[in-house]
C-alpha cells in the first residue's frame, strides 16, 4: 500500500475492504508529504510499520510512530517494488515500481501530479536541475501506467500508457519544467 490519505484523515473505514481484499502486508511512501496519524492506524491494524527513505526518515518519525527507514538508492523492496529515487520535489524522495501481472506500474506520490489539464511535477527553483535530472533518468524506465496523488477537486491520478508513451509523456512534462 501506498498510502496517500489527507493528514487529517482516516483509513479505518477502509479496513474491512482492505480484508476483504487479503489485507496489507507493506506500506511505504514517497516522501514525508504523505506521513500521517493513519499511517499508525494501519501498523496498527496489520502489525506493519511505515516504510521510507533514510533522507525522509527523519521528517517522517514526528509524525509517525511505526516507522522504518530503507536505503535512499535503487534497490528491490520486497519481491515486484523497486524502489528509484526521484529527487526534485524533496532532496530524498523516492518512486515505486510495482510489477504485477506482466504490468509495470510506477507510483511516484506527489513528485508528478495531474493539475486538471496536463501532468506536472512539483519542485522549487533551487530543486530544478535535480527534478530535470530526474525527469531525464525516468525517461529509461519502462513503465505501463503512471500512478501518482490527486485531490478531490482533480480525480485524475493515473494514465495507462503504450510502449513510446512514457518517454513522450516524460520529455512533455520535462519542458515544462
Amino acid at each position: 500500500m501506498f498510502p496517500c490519505v489527507s493528514a487529517h484523515g482516516s483509513i479505518k473505514g477502509s479496513f474491512d475492504a482492505l480484508d476483504d481484499m487479503g489485507g496489507v502486508s507493506l506500506q511505504a511512501v514517497g516522501d514525508m508529504h504523505f506521513a500521517a496519524q493513519y499511517n499508525d492506524e494501519i501498523a496498527a491494524r496489520y502489525d506493519i510499520p511505515l516504510r521510507c527513505s533514510d533522507g525522509e526518515y527523519p521528517d517522517i518519525k514526528r509524525k509517525v510512530e511505526r516507522v522504518e527507514a530503507f536505503r535512499f538508492e535503487r534497490h528491490e523492496l520486497v519481491p515486484g517494488v523497486t524502489v528509484i529515487p526521484t529527487p526534485g520535489h524533496r532532496p530524498h524522495a523516492v518512486s515505486f515500481l510495482v510489477t504485477l501481472r506482466k504490468k509495470r506500474y510506477l507510483f511516484a506520490g506527489d513528485s508528478l501530479y495531474h493539475d486538471g489539464e496536463r501532468w506536472q511535477v512539483f519542485t522549487t527553483k533551487k530543486q530544478r536541475k535535480t527534478m530535470l535530472a530526474t525527469l531525464d533518468m525516468l525517461m529509461g524506465e519502462p513503465f505501463d501506467v503512471l500512478l501518482a496523488n490527486t485531490s478531490v477537486a482533480n480525480p485524475v491520478c493515473s494514465e495507462t500508457l503504450d510502449d513510446d508513451s512514457p518517454v513522450a509523456l516524460l520529455a512533455e512534462i520535462r519542458d515544462a519544467v
